[in-house]
């Protein structure tokens, strides 16, 4: 993989690094899959499913957001994602990288996004529908959810008063209790406080000992997190997505951050409504939450494979 970076053309100025796997051979290359990684990790841990798709025939590439990875690390923020609306600061960035390695390239493209990730994504192509119209191909998301915008409303009136509490750059223990710290109940008694990230027990050991994982996010990275979650559910939000994009979800049965599969499914549901015609729904029985990283990856990734060979390209 190569290790790249890019200067952010909006927003808080910096760095965005990001990695490539292309294809060894460009002329074979059928697709693009652009990967944007969930809260607290970063994107070199799609390592291993890049070099799969690339076997496959798929450039792929993968960018640290604001507050994450490298990105956080070169400029020096690490889990806060800006100082003032951080979210829609990293929806602008991936337009940004997005148009930037499409130049380079005339393949379709895919966005493949997990968790945090996947709401990005989504965000991405409610407001850049136009935009995007012409190069993009299919949506994937992993690990996501779905809750009225009421919901998302009123969770980021409380971590408004926690920033206001202890600062926007400063952690809320609370904030963390509400969200992280339970999704580890449903599966006691537990190995670690981790183990709801996946059934795998090396994975969840490297996630632990990796010091871009885990860590707990800003005040204000939660407060314009939630602000963005309240503006995407919301079902005109969502209309925006082009009704022609082919969507597949897929999910643990598990998984706290889909609800134990409840909120994945509502997801699909909210998206049949606004009239999307191609729509795929997968949950994986026993599954936590990376189901790219559960015990059964070669399945989840040979489903993934499979959608993709229907599209194409």
């Amino acid at each position: 993989m190569n290790l790249k970076t890019i200067a952010f053309a909006t927003g808080e100025p910096g760095d965005c690094y990001y990695h490539e796997w292309p294809v060894q051979s460009s002329r074979q290359a059928k697709g693009w899959i652009h990967i944007m990684h969930g809260m607290a990790e970063h994107s070199a841990r799609y390592a291993e499913l890049a070099a799969y798709l690339n076997q496959q025939g798929f450039h792929v590439t993968a960018d640290d957001h604001r507050g994450h990875g490298k990105t956080a690390e070169a400029n020096g923020n690490l889990y806060h994602f800006a100082d003032n609306d951080g979210w829609n600061q990293m929806v602008d960035d991936q337009l940004q990288l997005i148009e930037y390695l499409g130049s380079d390239n005339q393949l379709p493209l895919i966005i493949l996004g997990h968790s945090m990730g996947s709401f990005l994504a989504m965000h991405t192509c409610q407001r850049y529908a136009d935009t995007l119209s012409d190069r993009l191909q299919g949506l994937v998301l992993s690990g996501s959810n779905y809750a009225p915008p009421w919901f998302y409303s009123t969770a980021s009136q409380i971590a408004r008063v926690e920033r206001a509490r202890w600062g926007g750059g400063s952690v809320s223990k609370l904030l963390e209790s509400m969200s992280f710290g339970a999704f580890n109940n449903a599966f006691k008694p537990v190995r670690t406080d981790k183990d709801w990230i996946s059934s795998d027990t090396e994975t969840v050991d490297r996630y632990i000992v990796d010091p871009h994982c885990g860590g707990a996010i800003s005040t204000q990275s939660w407060y314009d997190f939630l602000r963005g979650l309240a503006q995407l559910s919301a079902p005109a939000a969502m209309a925006k997505i082009s009704k022609q994009l082919p969507i597949y979800i897929f999910s643990g049965a598990l998984d706290p951050v889909g609800g134990a599969g409840k909120g994945v499914k509502k997801l699909a549901a909210m998206l049949d409504s606004a009239g999307v015609q191609q729509l795929s729904c997968r949950l994986y029985e026993g599954g936590h939450h990376e189901m790219l990283n559960e015990t059964n990856k070669v399945e989840v990734y040979g489903d993934l494979l499979s959608w993709l060979d229907d599209l194409k390209l």
